[in-house]
């Protein structure tokens, strides 16, 4: 999947193998999570393509909520990082994604000039939005604009309502809520996937604590780290994880082991990884860890 920034929008550049074939099919938004709701937007987006022959699928995003940008110090934190983000949105079938830093400049920028600008640089033919969607300099363009904005160009748009679990609408801000109260089951099911922490960029210090299983081959190891990051973190307490590992083989290639089952505990300053590894863990860095309950 090819990421493009706001800068390569605004100067037009154009990127040397790549082309946007025939147009693109794009979905907007913030897709803090993902979830369930985002995932039918990006269904529609792909459908649009599989029916459309050279289409391209893409996605325009953020690095960082723009709530956090609006709301300041009452923001509690992503559910996701913008590696994170890209990894799915490609592992989805996505072509490219546009991924922009909020800012206060870019707030200013006016609904229709932003969709005349997109356009331009990808050939935007259709366009697909959840009901509230609003963009633009003081939110002036929602469905309604887009929808004579996108008439009076040629071009079609389709607008998705809320997806709900029982009465709720499922959104970023609800499970931002789940897992900063320690509902884990709830905010899978609202995700449509397990809750993940990226901790790559995490200082980890490996201790082996010497503790054998019944099975010899298995030794329990723990993982210390200090909270950093933006992610939204359960309360404290203890939570069944599986843990994503880079590291290299026998051969000295790099690669990933995963699906490492363990414990982590969460404190107010650290964590605390318990895992069960059957090699050496030296060579081995931290890099996802998925919540299971």
């Amino acid at each position: 999947m090819k990421v493009f920034s706001w800068s390569d929008v605004v100067s037009d550049a154009k990127p040397s193998g790549f082309t946007f074939g025939t147009g693109s099919a794009l979905t907007i938004g913030g897709f803090d999570g993902p979830h369930k709701g985002h995932c039918c937007l990006f269904d529609k987006v792909l459908e649009y393509k599989k029916n459309n022959a050279g289409m391209r699928a893409g996605v325009i995003t953020f690095s960082k909520s723009p709530r956090s940008f609006k709301d300041h110090g009452r923001f509690s934190g992503d559910l996701t990082t913008p590696r994170m983000k890209c990894d799915f949105l490609e592992a989805y079938g996505f072509d490219f994604c546009i991924m922009i830093d909020f800012s206060y400049d870019f707030s200013k920028i006016k609904g229709n000039d932003f969709l005349d600008m997109i356009r331009k640089f990808c050939s935007m033919q259709f366009l697909t939005v959840g009901s509230d969607f609003r963009c633009g300099h003081n939110l002036d363009t929602g469905v309604a604009e887009l929808s004579d904005y996108m008439t009076s160009n040629g071009l079609e748009f389709r607008v998705l309502d809320a997806v709900l679990a029982g009465n709720q609408r499922i959104s970023s801000s609800l499970i931002r809520k789940t897992v900063s109260e320690g509902l884990i089951d709830y905010a899978n099911e609202l995700l449509g996937h397990r809750y993940c922490i990226d901790v790559s960029s995490f200082f980890w210090t490996f201790l082996k604590k010497g503790l054998e299983s019944q099975d010899s081959s298995l030794v329990s190891s723990l993982f210390i780290a200090d909270r950093s990051g933006t992610q939204i973190m359960p309360p404290s307490g203890s939570y069944t994880v599986s843990v994503t590992f880079a590291g290299e083989d026998s051969c000295g290639c790099p690669g990933f082991y995963e699906d490492c089952c363990g414990m982590l505990y969460v404190e107010p300053d650290f964590l605390r990884l318990e895992v069960p590894l059957e090699r050496e863990c030296t060579s081995l860095s931290v890099e996802k860890i998925f919540f299971i309950s």
